[in-house]
């Protein structure tokens, strides 16, 4: 099976889901979600990705969420779906009420939306090797970067330039001139050996391999500092990647029309993707009893 919906804790084929007109997730984006990599039929970083659902809920003020629940309804419809290699989606919105912008009673119960997916990684494994090209683009989203919601429309049309380019991401650029991330993925860099990124906070997501990345990469020895850059200082930077929970990391070669690293994947950047790979691979090892 190519992909599993699980709704409302009900197993069925992705195409037979509806949710009702009024749902307000439908209505206002009032939803937020999680995206988990799955190998070889289990969720990567799954704690990391159930802490910030968590987290999100709690800023948008959501009725509480049985996670152990939610985790074990995303189980089994891994398992039903028998999807080795791919994502679980995980969306949950504020229910079904008449349309008002006020929240409505503490009574009214959350959908919640599981999809398992198949990944076919053939072409972000090429990505990986090759690096990818982006382009800069104005940060026009929400305030509250940090909250993982559906309201995604600045980053949909932030992306659209860049697909429209030919590129695979943009890069978004805050009022104040600085990098803050990308549209679905973050931004890390490399300057005389150090990785750097801009410091969480509102105006940022806090990436579950972003986070990943930099502790593993500290535990190898490779330091990273909070930085903010400019979008001129950051084409100036020695390296540039994206990482994200699909993709992991990418090289970026090019950004506008400016060359990163001579136009090439940096050795830093191959460092982090070994690094990475070696810790999917231990954890996916067999444990001795």
């Amino acid at each position: 099976m190519e992909s599993l919906a699980c709704l409302n804790g009900e197993l069925m084929p992705v195409d037979e889901a509806r949710i009702p007109i009024w749902d307000r997730g439908f209505l206002f984006g009032d939803a937020v979600y999680e995206v988990m990599r799955i190998y070889q039929g289990r969720c990567w970083l799954e704690e990391a990705h159930l802490g910030r659902l968590q987290r999100s809920l709690a800023s948008m003020e959501f009725p509480a969420v049985d996670l152990t629940e939610l985790v074990d309804r995303t189980n089994r419809t891994i398992d039903a779906s028998g999807v080795l290699e791919g994502t679980a989606y995980l969306h949950i919105t504020r229910g079904v009420a008449p349309r008002a912008h006020a929240f409505p009673d503490s009574s009214v119960p959350p959908t919640e939306l599981i999809v398992i997916r198949n990944y076919d990684d053939a072409q972000p494994a090429r990505n990986r090797e090759s690096g990818v090209a982006t382009l800069s683009h104005p940060d026009l989203r929400w305030k509250r970067c940090d909250v993982k919601s559906t309201n995604l429309l600045a980053n949909v049309m932030a992306h659209e330039v860049a697909h429209r380019a030919g590129c695979f991401e943009a890069i978004l650029v805050g009022q104040d001139g600085l990098v803050t991330e990308a549209t679905h993925s973050s931004v890390l860099w490399v300057r005389d050996g150090r990785l750097e990124g801009t410091p969480e906070g509102n105006g940022i997501l806090p990436g579950t391999t972003r986070q990943f990345l930099i502790k593993a990469a500290g535990a190898a020895g490779l330091p990273f500092a909070d930085a903010q850059l400019s979008l001129d200082d950051l084409k100036q930077a020695d390296e540039v990647l994206l990482v994200g929970t699909t993709i992991e990391v990418f090289p970026v070669i090019r950004i506008d029309d400016a060359p990163i690293g001579g136009g090439q994947p940096g050795s830093v950047t191959r460092r982090l993707q070994t690094i990475f790979r070696e810790a999917v691979e231990r954890w996916l090892a067999p444990q001795p009893v």
